[in-house]
């Protein structure tokens, strides 16, 4: 280091600023750059990697749900989670649930008796029934499709002047067991969306009828999963939704529905053979 000073101190002016000038505006700036290419290229390269990692992730994933079933058939997370309730048909668990919204009107303010009753006490009377609703809509499903019942949440609320809405969620098991899986076969996951019940569904109703239709949808759905389970060897009912909405100004109901089966497949030769 001292020669270099000492080097430096004898040489003429001229040359010192040459050189500094050289070194601020070449060699500064090349260093800069080259310093800068190689922190890209660094970063590009664990971008690339972190890129790899995150599409591979789904793979490990399915291999630790189950390694005997396709893992392409559970890359996505609504097939892990629908995987995940099948493997728990028989247990009642909150993740597996009904959803009913119910709409109905409100009620007259002035009754056949000739009292006349405020919309606050309709409000309320309707409010009262709320928890009513929900364990009324479990005994329909438990004569129909499910062996275990609970309610998970029951609301109301208003809609408009004359309407109240109910919502209910109800957790639930089926009565019917998942059927036949080979724990040494290998297989596909499968999940089948449907809406059920449309005989039930197609026309519109009296709202005191939509409660009977919704029976007639549960047990839509309970043959459907039957009808999977005889030609697959087992299904489990993973998701279900039914909502009876009123044709506004009117007392009559439209319903519609929603469900999904998931089934466990037999994977073919082909499949089997890339194992």
């Amino acid at each position: 280091m001292r020669k270099l000073v000492s080097i430096w101190s004898v040489l003429p002016k001229g040359q010192q600023l040459f050189l500094v000038l050289l070194a601020t505006f070449i060699v500064i700036p090349f260093v800069v750059l080259l310093f800068l290419q190689v922190y890209n290229a660094y970063n590009l390269t664990q971008l690339g990697n972190d890129i790899s990692v995150k599409q591979n992730a789904w793979k490990h994933r399915a291999a630790r749900l189950n390694a005997n079933v396709v893992p392409e058939s559970l890359k996505s997370a609504a097939n892990q989670f629908a995987y995940q309730l099948l493997e728990v048909h028989d247990d009642l668990v909150a993740e597996r649930r009904l959803v009913v919204t119910v709409q109905q009107p409100l009620g007259e303010t002035k009754q056949k008796s000739g009292k006349i009753v405020t919309t606050e006490q309709l409000l309320d009377a309707a409010n009262d029934r709320i928890q009513e609703i929900g364990e009324q809509e479990c005994d329909a499903l438990l004569k129909t499709l499910a062996g275990k019942c609970t309610v998970m949440s029951a609301t109301g609320r208003a809609i408009g002047d004359n309407a109240f809405e109910y919502q209910v969620q109800l957790a639930f098991s089926e009565k019917s067991t998942l059927g036949s899986v080979d724990p040494e076969g290998y297989y596909e996951f499968r999940v089948t969306k449907s809406s059920p019940g449309r005989a039930a569904t197609k026309s519109r109703v009296f709202f005191g009828k939509s409660a009977a239709l919704r029976m007639r949808i549960y047990k839509d759905v309970a043959t459907t999963c039957a009808t999977i389970r005889a030609k697959s060897g087992n299904c489990s009912v993973t998701s279900l939704s039914v909502a009876s909405k009123l044709d506004r100004g009117t007392p009559m109901v439209r319903l519609s529905a929603s469900a999904a089966y998931a089934t466990l497949v037999p994977a073919d030769d082909i499949t089997a053979s890339t194992r």
